[in-house]
């Protein structure tokens, strides 16, 4: 698996290339210019930065991936454990008697 930081980074060159592209770009404001060469140019820009766009999105549901497993973790280690179990048992079966006693 590809990691996280390999990915945002990957992002952030789509992303540059995209601004050294637009920056650039003043220099194809010529009539001599062909248009399969800006149909390609721009193709090549709107391909970095749909790239760029899906490297976020995997990189943000990755993120929230983790934050999930964590709190599952988290939650488990606080209130799966026995002492809490049996103190879960023991404040119901009290509630349980005090109802029976009124």
């Amino acid at each position: 698996m590809v990691s996280q930081r390999k990915w945002r980074i990957a992002g952030a060159i789509c992303l540059a290339l995209c601004i050294v592209m637009a920056v650039m770009s003043f220099n194809l404001a010529r009539s001599d210019i062909s248009l399969w060469v800006l149909t390609g140019y721009w193709g090549l820009f709107l391909l970095f930065l749909v790239a760029a766009l899906y490297i976020a999105f995997l990189d943000l549901r990755y993120t929230r991936m983790r934050y999930k497993m964590t709190e599952r973790e988290l939650f488990r280690d606080t209130f799966m454990t026995d002492e809490f179990k049996q103190a879960i048992r023991d404040a119901l079966s009290e509630q349980e008697r005090e109802r029976r006693n009124n």
